[in-house]
């Protein structure tokens, strides 16, 4: 049994059926996203027309998903991310450039069984010791399921395979964490670091917990200072496997590193500033407008500040709503992501598919109205801040161009663009469900519908 579950193995079925029953009669259209990678040379293909394949439409959406799923399995955590990209890739290939083959649903399962038990890597159990500051349990041990909160004792960490020496190479963990409070986890992977990462969230709820608990205790004066609880700089754990061996991790926290501002930043920079000359000079812009625009920059700079993805990702879509939402949009992804896909229509610059940026939104939505937490990465992240940025620019560049004075203006502009039906039609091309919504959005949703209130604004 290779560990994978039964909805990433759905998916990679219906991805299969599809390459192999459909893909190869589909044409692309000058219209659909797509991506183009090379073909491994050890896949045999006819190369006279090129070195790649092509996935568009339906093929290159469901190829995402797939992969997103496949990066959710605990037994593939192993793999960077390059190293599951490219053998995902090189399955893809096999299965496009022999699909005459896995037309056989018999073979198509054994390539796909095979495919999967090959990355596969079986999961070891752990056990993660993670100090928590500001807190002395004293002589008292709790229990918060399987994980259990007590002071570190020398006896414990000696017994954990913890020594007290030090030397040219390792600091003395020992002396730095005994008698300290600490969280023991168990946890479960085949990757150290993302073991880690998840006994720390473990650790973080853990002291979420004591801060509401102890806040419960009416008799003594409590002030917040009092329950700034943390984990620790070091975090040591072991595998049950092998408990003689122990690794140590150093918490990984934002730190400064200090910036030289070479020539290609101070190019950055003065080109930066040339964009959005109107904020820094009061009397370039409408003061609400004016305001509107520093309120936008700076959520961009406190998202790049924040070291959780999660909240970076709400601070940048608080940028984004700032400068392309009123208050009178009821759905502010679609209404964010049409518009952004009308601005840079109007500046004429290639846009990130605006499938893709309500999927982000998504994303912050369920994040801020508490359905799930930490289901954003960097990757997204890196995403949304170059989209907020270039948005601030170019809707910067239209303002200066067409000389509008308010918000209200901006957004109409943007709302009644000759361009809109050409945006209409190039959604309705698309074949991935939130593209179908926002090209719903944009016919129910007529131009200039802001209320009185908005164009004060």
């Amino acid at each position: 049994m290779n560990g994978i579950s039964k909805t990433t193995k759905n998916l990679i079925y219906d991805f299969s059926g599809k390459l192999t029953l459909e893909y190869p009669k589909d044409e692309i259209t000058g219209e659909s996203a797509v991506m183009s990678c090379y073909v491994p040379d050890d896949i045999k293909i006819d190369r006279s027309n090129g070195n790649d394949f092509i996935l568009y439409d339906k093929y290159y959406w469901l190829y995402l998903k797939v992969f997103a799923g496949l990066r959710g399995e605990k037994v593939l955590e192993y793999l960077k991310d390059r190293e599951l990209e490219d053998a995902f890739w090189h399955f893809t290939c096999e299965i496009i450039a022999d699909y005459q083959i896995y037309m056989d649903s018999t073979k198509s399962k054994q390539k796909i069984e095979a495919f999967l038990e090959s990355l596969s890597k079986p999961l070891d159990d752990y056990e993660v010791l993670i100090p928590i500051l500001n807190l002395d349990v004293k002589d008292s041990e709790f229990k918060f399921g399987d994980i259990i909160l007590k002071k570190l004792k020398g006896s414990f960490l000696e017994e954990f395979g913890i020594k007290n020496e030090s030397n040219a190479f390792n600091d003395n963990i020992f002396e730095k964490i005994v008698d300290q409070t600490g969280a023991i986890i168990l946890e479960k992977g085949n990757s150290s670091e993302l073991v880690v990462k998840r006994a720390k969230i473990k650790a973080d709820f853990i002291i979420r917990m004591l801060q509401a608990s102890i806040s419960t205790n009416h008799k003594e004066i409590l002030y917040d200072n009092n329950l700034l609880f943390e984990q620790g700089e070091f975090i040591v754990y072991r595998t049950k496997i092998i408990p003689s061996f122990v690794g140590v991790q150093y918490k990984t926290k934002y730190k400064p590193i200090l910036t030289g501002i070479d020539k290609d930043y101070g190019e950055s920079i003065n080109k930066f500033i040339s964009n959005i000359s109107e904020l820094l000079e009061e009397g370039k812009l409408e003061s609400k407008l004016r305001d509107r625009f520093v309120r936008a920059l700076t959520w961009i700079g406190r998202g790049i500040e924040e070291e959780d993805s999660d909240i970076k990702i709400i601070f940048l879509s608080t940028a984004l709503e700032t400068i392309l939402t009123t208050s009178d949009d009821k759905r502010k992804g679609e209404a964010l992501a049409s518009r952004m896909l009308l601005l840079n229509t109007i500046v004429d610059k290639g846009f990130t598919h605006p499938a893709n940026i309500l999927f982000i939104y998504e994303l912050r939505s369920e994040i801020v109205h508490g359905s799930k937490l930490r289901i954003t990465s960097n990757k997204e992240y890196f995403t949304l801040l170059r989209v907020t940025i270039e948005t601030l620019i170019n809707s910067i560049e239209v303002i200066r161009s067409k000389g509008l004075k308010s918000h209200y203006k901006f957004i109409t502009t943007l709302d009644s663009h000759d361009k809109r039906e050409q945006v209409i039609n190039w959604l309705n091309k698309q074949t991935d469900v939130r593209s179908s919504q926002i090209k719903e959005h944009m016919e129910q949703i007529p131009p200039k519908c802001i209320s009185a209130a908005e164009k004060k604004s």
